[in-house]
């Protein structure tokens, strides 16, 4: 009789990294977004004493999209063995953080023990596509376009600006409000970046190189229109990549976090943002740790209103939400995001010496993932 698989409870972090995050033409407007994932894979590999063949499954997520499986052309630019297999996901802003719970799924089932995930994007070189004049989404005032529609109900070009402002609505957030936390944004960012609190999870091509998009001293309200959601509290398209090791329990390797928990949901498309709510409260219904236990939060700022919406829903407190800062001031490279957030929840767990962190993303289409970690 053939032994069955035991199956794998724990599941460990044991690295983290992302490039420094690029303005959309800046540090990386000639680099493909596969080659920041390469360039991130190979240094797992180096950092962590691998060789080509001990990464057993890459996934990798991408929102804009330069064609192909680009997952696999950042395993062998890699230098991988190409006997190991890639996969690209698409679940646009929560991709990277959804890759880390596919991941995770695999260790847990055991049919992998070791591998990468993350997300890599590219605002600079995201396609100009057109369709064919026979597609019922065919428009003749349009030369091309960069990104689908997220649903089919959709209406205007910018649907996730109609979703902020309806979710700012429901939840009464002033634009004074997430001004104040736009600007307190790019200020914890700069004490980040000044202490140099991440740099054992960034990893530069140059060395000259930074994260672009943060601007102490900055007054946003300076810049602001009338309307309630604007550029000022909206975080701006990038260039970056993350990538995360993930696996099981593994003698040669030390973790640095375990996951505990994670979620996946969909919402309306019309109140995408709102999707950190529900998202969090399926995880917590299925998690043996407490929203009280958690210590600290990594909210996407996609919008300004999105970290208040959560401290309002769940009673907790801003001090613990973004400690190092957040999109608003990184900027928000979509298929990275995720991933990114959640390597700032690990730096930030570790530099307060606290337990537990949770980490959340909404999507574009009305989607959102978290993810609940736990310091070790």
């Amino acid at each position: 009789m053939a032994q069955k698989k035991k199956i794998e409870d724990a599941v460990y972090i044991y690295d983290a990294i992302r490039v420094p995050i690029g303005k959309a033409n800046g540090i990386y407007k000639n680099i493909l977004p596969e080659n920041l994932a390469a360039f991130l894979i190979q240094k797992l590999l180096t950092r962590n004493n691998l060789s080509n063949l001990e990464i057993e499954e890459i996934i990798l997520a991408n929102a804009f999209g330069t064609g192909g499986n680009m997952a696999r052309y950042a395993s062998l630019s890699a230098g991988l063995d190409e006997s190991i297999s890639a996969f690209t996901i698409d679940s646009q802003c929560s991709g990277g953080l959804k890759s880390v719970e596919l991941g995770a799924s695999l260790i847990k089932s055991s049919s992998r023990k070791l591998l990468i995930v993350g997300g890599m994007e590219s605002k600079s070189l995201a396609p100009k596509k057109a369709y064919q004049s026979n597609d019922e989404r065919f428009d003749t005032s349009k030369e091309f376009f960069t990104t689908a529609k997220f649903s089919p109900n959709q209406v205007g070009d910018f649907p996730l600006l109609e979703a902020a402002k309806n979710v700012a609505i429901k939840y009464k957030i002033t634009k004074e409000e997430m001004l104040i936390w736009a600007n307190d944004s790019h200020r914890k960012a700069s004490l980040a970046q000044e202490n140099g609190i991440l740099d054992l999870f960034v990893e530069k091509i140059e060395k000259n190189h930074s994260d672009q998009s943060i601007r102490p001293g900055i007054d946003l309200a300076r810049l602001a229109t009338n309307d309630l959601i604007d550029r000022t509290v909206s975080a701006h398209y990038n260039d970056a990549a993350a990538c995360i090791l993930l696996g099981n329990t593994n003698s040669k390797l030390i973790p640095i976090a375990k996951i505990i928990a994670s979620a996946s949901i969909g919402v309306h498309p019309e109140f995408a943002p709102e999707g950190v709510i529900f998202a969090t409260k399926m995880l917590f219904e299925n998690s043996e740790i407490k929203m009280e236990e958690v210590d600290l939060f990594e909210i996407n700022e996609s919008f300004a209103l999105i970290p208040f919406i959560f401290a309002k829903v769940f009673g907790v407190e801003k001090s613990k939400i973004n400690v190092l800062g957040g999109n608003l001031a990184y900027g928000h490279p979509f298929g990275a995001s995720g991933a990114i957030n959640l390597i700032h929840l690990i730096a930030s767990l570790k530099y307060k010496k606290l337990k537990y962190g949770l980490a959340v993303i909404p999507a574009a289409g009305g989607q959102a993932t978290a993810v609940l970690i736990e310091n070790i």
